[in-house]
């Protein structure tokens, strides 16, 4: 059984699935500029480009977190990292779904 201190590693994998998600999505994206020059393609690479940020924002800071803090006796109560678990898989199912469907 998954304890609630492994969930961190889980949100860090998916995290990164993201990122390759996200940086997948902005290479077509940046592509489509290129060829297009469209204000709606720009909005999709500045878009891409902030999520992108936040995955590199949010995999820094959760390898901080599993390298400084106690694993996994740190968490307790309330301070439970499975909210951040399903908002990063449901992210994930998202973005793999934008993909596919730019992708086409």
């Amino acid at each position: 059984m998954l304890t609630e201190g492994w969930i961190v590693y889980i949100v860090l994998m998916v995290e990164v699935v993201n990122l390759c998600l996200i940086s997948g999505l902005l290479y077509i994206y940046w592509k489509s500029y290129k060829r297009l020059k469209s204000k709606f393609t720009i909005g999709l690479v500045f878009f891409s480009t902030t999520f992108l940020i936040k995955s590199i924002i949010l995999i820094i800071g959760l390898l901080a977190f599993i390298l400084f803090s106690a694993l996994p006796q740190h968490y307790a109560g309330d301070r439970s990292p499975f909210p951040l678990f399903l908002v990063n898989v449901i992210e994930c199912i998202a973005l793999s779904i934008l993909l596919k469907i730019t992708w086409e």
